[in-house]
């Protein structure tokens, strides 16, 4: 009889996908996502403008919405045991959400709060795991796999350098900034302009005043 439950147990273990990747590539994550968009769009949304804002986000969240904020707000990689519970915690929401009475823009509202609350999740396991690998004394203790949001794929733990720790210290937020020559351009601009509309103000007071001191020898004629 053990032996029975045994084997029961490991194919229920094969039968259930282990995660591979971040929200974007985790095939229940995506399933649960789309089962979503299809219950309530366009079903709970008769207007065609709120319908399409509905659409646009929840094809952004089974597309690059999560990755990107993995990628740019962290390193980008969380623990597999973390994603277990992201996982969960989506298709439980998802399971209320395509039983909601709302319609229309409380619907609406309502599933920006969702993507809200997924991201407040994610946000704590990518969190964990860079605080971490960024503690080097810590990070020499890792030995699990971690999710690489950007490659979709299960890598070894490894130690990051601190000036790819955190929001300031990662180049690829900075290169945003640093290779934006029109930026710079649109900068110089403004300040030009700021300048021409002072001296156009000093002109206009000298001669404003050059007018009322001649108009003021006039009258004492």
């Amino acid at each position: 009889m053990p032996a029975a439950w045994a084997l029961a147990l490991l194919v229920c273990g094969l039968g259930a996908p282990a995660a591979r990747g971040c929200l974007q590539c985790d095939p229940l994550v995506q399933n649960d996502l789309k089962e979503l968009r299809s219950t309530l769009v366009p079903a709970h949304f008769p207007s065609v403008g709120l319908q399409e804002r509905a659409q646009a986000l929840l094809v952004g969240m089974q597309g690059p919405f999560f990755r990107d904020y993995a990628v740019n707000a962290f390193v980008g990689k969380l623990e597999v045991d973390r994603m277990e519970g992201i996982r969960a915690f989506i298709k439980n929401e998802t399971q209320d959400l395509r039983a909601t009475p709302l319609t229309e823009l409380p619907l609406l509202e309502e599933l920006v709060h969702f993507r809200e609350r997924v991201t407040r999740e994610l946000k704590k396991a990518l969190r964990s795991y860079e605080m971490k690998a960024c503690d080097h004394k810590l990070c020499r203790l890792l030995k699990e796999e971690v999710l690489d949001c950007l490659h979709c794929q299960k890598i070894s733990s490894t130690c990051i350098k601190t000036k790819y720790c955190f929001v300031d210290g990662q180049p690829r937020i900075t290169l945003k900034y640093k290779d934006s020559d029109s930026g710079s351009d649109m900068k110089f601009i403004g300040i030009a302009i700021s300048v021409l509309v002072s001296v156009l103000v000093f002109l206009a007071i000298l001669i404003s005043a050059f007018t009322y001191r001649e108009n003021r020898k006039l009258l004492l004629r």
